[in-house]
């Protein structure tokens, strides 16, 4: 989930040439070269590489934690028939434009004969290839990208401590979310201290790997055991879609990962291969997606929030299953800050070309970004405590910029003017997603709005007893 790629470099020195180009300021060739035999996989040589079965553990772990008890509810909003078709149909969009983002950046770092290029500075180098009205866009792209990964990670952030405040307020058996997040307060600063490491945030992340392992087969159990055949719904509405597709883009996009991945992967072909890491680390997930997430509403019904707050609490196993969630979750959250935190620092560090930051000075940022980070989180958490519309709201806002709307423009834009293909086949499948994309992030956005404000209504109504 952690929408993050690190930009180690900055200049290259093409192949075969003595010359030196900056991405900052870099522009593709006016026409495509016509013999270009040279493949940018070839001529990688990742500081850090990882092995093949590394990179298809990390994207099935990204794409089968948490978020995947959020399935049920999806199911259960867009209705029996309609929630596994729109599932499957999400998770083929999703593996689609995550090829498609892949031979985008792997084309312009062919035509500027270089190993590989950031999404950030592709994008900027993709639009101001592309028509003049992207040229505005692709000026500010890398600026554009690393504001909704901060924003994405933001919102995952916050999603991470609805969470857990939910489990502790269920455990402990709470009225309300305010002691819950009080209590766990405390806990978020130290983690986030205490884990400046990315090694030691890794090791930290893969015991939380185990414990949402050991969580997903209690509540698994649950479903199958406690199956009494409940009342299903067979209809929808536009709404709910929109709903459901916010959050199947925030549970089955991988952005970052699959870009982490890609660029420190020892065998980089077999990324995008027949049966290589997208294929089997996005569609994998996507049919456990369906299979559970309809499972799951075929055993408990309707429901407005993730599936533990389904299980029945008297049983000693739905205790056990929370616990679980509510540690894995809360030693992922410094994984998912560092994204954010190294990305503002790379974009304070970068900005300016003639004036770099010193060292102690991007350190003093850091100090003060740690903190404010988890504060930020915890206040949207106190004012937005629904975790499933939130969810749907991350998801329609920031994973439709980063996984629909700018790989769409991008390919528009490098095959601009004339390599739309056949009858411009590729022109408006380019249209299509990028429309889908829009649609996602302006009626998509605005309807679960819609849904945290009612829901924010009926809390503090005075009828509600506290309960919410």
């Amino acid at each position: 989930m952690a929408a993050f790629e690190q930009v180690s470099r900055l200049t290259f020195q093409p192949h075969h040439t003595d010359q030196t180009i900056d991405i900052r300021r870099t522009r593709l060739p006016s026409l495509r070269p016509e013999e270009n035999d040279y493949n940018p996989k070839d001529h990688r040589t990742p500081t850090h590489n990882i092995k093949l079965w590394m990179a298809y553990f990390n994207l099935l772990r990204s794409m089968c934690a948490a978020g995947m008890l959020a399935m049920p509810l999806v199911i259960s909003q867009a209705g029996i028939i309609v929630g596994p078709i729109l599932t499957i149909l999400t998770g083929l969009l999703v593996n689609y434009v995550h090829h498609l983002l892949l031979e985008c950046l792997n084309e312009i770092a062919k035509q500027l004969q270089i190993p590989y290029i950031s999404y950030r500075y592709g994008f900027r180098v993709a639009l101001l290839h592309g028509p003049p009205a992207f040229h505005f866009l692709g000026r500010h792209g890398p600026t554009i990208i690393a504001i909704f990964m901060v924003a994405s990670q933001l919102g995952i952030c916050s999603v991470f401590v609805i969470f857990t405040s939910d489990c502790l307020r269920d455990i402990m058996d709470w009225q309300s979310s305010q002691p819950s997040l009080m209590c766990l307060v405390f806990p978020y600063f130290v983690l986030e201290f205490l884990m400046k490491d990315l090694s030691i945030v890794s090791y930290v992340a893969m015991l939380g790997n185990f414990l949402n392992l050991l969580g997903i087969i209690f509540v698994f159990e649950h479903i199958v055991t406690d199956y009494e055949g409940k009342e299903v719904e067979t209809h929808t509405d536009l709404g709910s879609i929109l709903f459901c597709f916010g959050s199947l883009l925030f549970n089955l996009s991988a952005i970052g990962v699959t870009l982490s991945i890609d660029k420190s992967l020892k065998q980089a072909k077999m990324m995008t291969s027949r049966f290589g890491v997208l294929n089997v680390g996005i569609l994998g997930p996507t049919i456990i997606s369906v299979i559970f997430g309809t499972l799951g509403y075929l055993t408990f019904g309707t429901m407005e929030e993730n599936v533990l707050r389904s299980l029945p609490y008297d049983e000693p196993t739905s205790m056990v299953a929370m616990g679980l969630y509510l540690v894995a979750v809360a030693f992922a959250f410094p994984l998912q800050c560092y994204p954010a935190i190294a990305t503002i620092i790379e974009v304070i560090k970068y900005h300016d070309q003639l004036t770099t930051p010193s060292d102690i000075t991007l350190r003093m940022i850091e100090t003060v970004a740690r903190p404010l980070f988890v504060v930020m989180s915890f206040i949207i958490c106190y004012i937005v405590p629904f975790q499933a519309p939130f969810v749907a709201f991350v998801g329609n806002l920031c994973t439709s910029v980063l996984a629909l709307i700018c790989p769409a423009l991008m390919d528009m834009c490098i095959r601009y003017p004339y390599y739309y293909g056949r009858n411009n086949f590729h022109l408006y499948k380019d249209l299509f997603i990028l429309l889908l994309g829009l649609t996602s992030l302006s009626f998509g956005v605005f309807f679960c709005l819609y849904v945290i404000r009612i829901r924010l209504l009926s809390t503090y109504s005075p009828n509600n007893y506290g309960y919410y």
